[in-house]
């Protein structure tokens, strides 16, 4: 995590990374994913890192700000007023606070994500 005393720029490679498990609903049943938090603001208001995950399906409601990049794999939510969208590599998923739907991967998917918390 960046540190704000000692500003510096750093570089994270893939064998930086150390997974931890991610959050999951109590409910759920899939088995847990992995995500890396990279760097976060002082304040703990922004952060930015990875998330993966090879199964999840479940209803969500966002807390937070999130834009994610998918670097892999495919996902398909379902928003309250039904309809249906698909985000896949290359694709930047702009999930503003308050909203919600259901949340289905339909492939592995890996994602950059970044989550302000106002």
């Amino acid at each position: 995590m960046s540190d704000e005393t000692t500003p510096q720029i750093r570089v994270i490679r893939p064998e930086d990374v150390t997974w931890s498990e991610a959050a999951r609903n109590p409910d759920e049943t899939d088995p847990p994913g992995g995500e890396f938090t990279a760097a976060g603001s002082p304040d703990g208001k922004f952060n930015v890192g990875y998330w993966k995950r090879d199964v999840q399906r479940r209803p969500f409601t966002r807390p937070y700000h999130e834009v994610a990049l998918i670097l892999e794999g495919e996902v398909e939510i379902e928003l309250d007023d039904g309809t249906v969208v698909h985000a896949g590599p290359g694709d930047i998923l702009d999930t503003p606070k308050g909203s919600s739907g259901f949340w289905r991967s339909l492939k592995p998917v890996r994602k950059l994500w970044a989550i302000y918390e106002d």
